[in-house]
């Protein structure tokens, strides 16, 4: 079994997809419209609330704010435990974050600063 993050993972380079507002006492809250595709965007104006709504914690705001499309999932993670020193098992769980915000679509993952996929 690969070990989580490998090396390719670790070199790719998240890249927001979706906006960001500020929230309480400094944190972020990432706004992600309910439908993505374009072909039924339409439906985002007849719904009430047509966008998540996900508020971050101080670690998730300084995961996010260093996923800037130039650092790569190593460099965040590196960021990231600079910022919260006395945290256990930085890198795997920075790296699970990352992987979880890619595949709930609120960031891409890019090999060279273009989204994959």
């Amino acid at each position: 079994m690969t070990p989580f993050p490998d090396e390719t993972f670790l070199a790719l380079i998240p890249v927001p997809a979706v906006a960001s507002e500020e929230g309480p006492e400094g944190t972020l809250v990432l706004i992600r419209p309910k439908i993505l595709s374009a072909r039924w965007g339409w439906l985002l104006r007849m719904i009430k609330k047509p966008a998540y709504r996900v508020k971050l914690d101080a670690r998730g705001t300084a995961v996010w704010r260093a996923c800037d499309g130039r650092q790569t999932v190593g460099q965040v993670i590196e960021a990231v435990a600079v910022a919260f020193p006395e945290e256990a098992d930085t890198t795997v769980r920075t790296a699970l974050f990352i992987r979880e915000l890619a595949r709930g679509q609120f960031l891409a993952l890019a090999t060279t600063g273009l989204p994959l996929g």
